[in-house]
C-alpha cells in the first residue's frame, strides 16, 4: 500500500462522529491527546499507527484520536486493524470532506487531553519517543511544547538518545526565536489546552481556508505564555517529497504574515517569527522551487510575491532574495553561506532574529474582532 502524496480538498460538508464513548465516562483525564487528521494516506497512516501502537500498550495517560476526512482509500479498514491489534484508538469519520483546516480544528476541539499533539498522518515517532515526550509533560506545567525533526524518505531506524535534552524557557521573545516559523508545524508543537481554553471563547474557524487554522490555538497559547519547553533530541521523522496541494509563496507569505499581525498581541513576537520565516525557512525554499519549480502551485514568481511583503526587512535581502535571483550556482553557494551564518547564529541563542524589531503590544484580539483597536 503505498503513501499517497495527496492533500485534503477544500470542499465543504458537515462532519460526522463515529459513536466514541462520552468524555463523562472516562475515570481521569488523559495527560496527552494525539490528534492525526488524515485524508487519503492509508499507507502513511498504517505505518503511524504501527509505530504507535507498541508504544502506547496500556498507556492511559495518552488519547490517541484518528480523525479521518471521509478518505475514500482503505484509511477506515487500517484504522480497525490497528484497534484490532489492540490500538485504543478513537475513530472520528467526517461524513463527507470538511477541508484540511475544519479537520484540523475538529481535532484540537475533540481532544480531551491537558495536551494536544495535532500529528501529520506522513510523520512518525521515533520508537521510545511517546515515553519520551510524557516524562516532559510530567517534568513541569508548560504552555508549549516544541519537537525537533529529521527527515526521512523510506527508512526510519532513527533510535533516541538515552537522557533527556529539553530546555525550559520562561521568555516568550527567546521562545519564538528558537521556534519561529514552525509554530506552523503541527507534528512539531504541543499545545496547553488549558492555557487555551482560559483566554476564553476565541473565533478559530475565521482561518478555515488558510491553511493555517493551528496558529489560530498556538498564537493564543503564545500570548498567555509563561513557559515552553524546547525538546532538542529529535524525537519525529518527517517525511520528504510529500508536500504539496496549496500555494507555498501565498501561504508562507502574505497569510502567514496576516495571521501573524493579527493573531498575536505583542509585535515584538510578530516580528521574531517573520523574521525566522526570512533569514531560516525561505532561502531553501527558494532554492528547492528553483530545483524542482513543478512541484509547487504557485504561479507567481516567488520574488513577486515575496518582495512586496519583505521589502522592508533587511534579512529578506541578505539571505533570501539573492537565492532568488542569482545564478543558479552562485544560489547554491549563498544558500551555504546562509547555513553557516545561521549556525552560528543558532549557537549564540538566535540573536540575529531579535535585531530591529519594537516593543509595542498590539490591541488585543477581542477588540480587534469588534473593530476597536483601544
Amino acid at each position: 500500500m503505498a503513501c499517497s502524496s495527496t492533500r485534503e480538498h477544500t470542499d465543504t460538508g458537515n462532519a460526522r462522529l463515529v459513536s466514541q464513548p462520552s468524555l463523562r465516562t472516562q475515570p481521569t483525564r488523559p495527560l496527552l491527546t494525539i490528534a492525526i487528521p488524515t485524508y487519503n494516506r492509508a499507507g502513511c497512516l498504517k505505518e503511524l499507527l504501527s509505530a504507535l501502537t507498541d508504544q502506547l500498550k496500556n498507556e492511559r495517560r495518552v488519547d490517541l484520536m484518528v480523525s479521518d476526512n471521509a478518505s475514500p482509500d482503505e484509511t477506515r479498514a487500517v484504522v480497525e486493524e490497528s484497534m484490532a491489534r489492540g490500538a485504543q484508538i478513537r475513530y472520528i469519520r467526517n461524513s463527507q470532506n470538511i477541508g484540511a483546516d475544519a479537520n484540523f480544528l475538529q481535532c484540537f476541539e475533540q481532544a480531551r487531553g491537558k495536551y494536544v499533539w495535532l500529528f501529520s498522518d506522513d510523520d512518525l515517532i521515533v520508537p521510545g519517543g511517546i515515553a519520551k515526550v510524557l516524562k516532559y509533560c510530567e517534568s513541569a506545567d508548560y504552555d508549549l511544547i516544541s519537537l525537533s525533526d529529521y527527515p526521512f524518505e523510506s527508512a526510519h531506524t532513527r533510535v533516541p538518545k538515552g537522557a533527556l535534552d529539553a530546555i525550559a524557557i520562561s521568555d516568550p521573545r527567546e521562545y519564538a526565536k528558537r521556534v519561529h516559523v514552525f509554530f506552523t508545524f503541527i507534528s512539531g508543537n504541543i499545545i496547553n489546552k488549558d492555557t487555551v481554553r482560559a483566554a476564553g471563547p476565541k473565533p478559530f474557524s475565521e482561518l478555515i481556508g488558510s491553511s493555517l487554522i493551528q496558529l489560530s490555538w498556538t498564537y493564543t497559547a503564545l500570548n498567555r505564555f509563561s513557559r515552553g519547553l524546547c525538546i532538542r533530541e529529535k524525537l519525529i521523522g518527517v517525511r520528504l517529497n510529500n508536500t504539496g496541494g496549496y500555494k507555498l509563496f501565498q501561504v508562507f507569505g502574505a497569510t502567514l504574515s496576516t495571521i501573524t499581525k493579527t493573531w498575536l498581541e505583542s509585535e515584538t513576537l510578530g516580528q521574531i517569527i517573520i523574521n525566522g520565516a526570512v533569514q531560516r525557512f525561505w532561502p531553501s525554499m527558494l532554492l528547492e522551487y528553483r530545483r524542482h519549480p513543478r512541484s509547487f502551485t504557485d504561479q507567481a514568481k516567488p520574488q513577486d510575491v515575496l518582495t512586496p511583503l519583505f521589502r522592508g526587512n533587511l534579512r529578506y535581502w541578505v539571505f533570501a532574495y539573492p537565492v532568488a535571483r542569482l545564478p543558479y550556482h552562485l544560489s547554491v553557494a549563498w544558500l551555504l553561506i546562509t547555513r553557516v551564518f545561521n549556525r552560528l547564529d543558532k549557537a549564540a541563542g538566535f540573536p540575529t532574529l531579535g535585531w530591529g524589531v519594537s516593543t509595542a503590544k498590539r490591541p488585543s484580539l477581542g477588540n480587534r474582532i469588534h473593530g476597536r483597536a483601544e
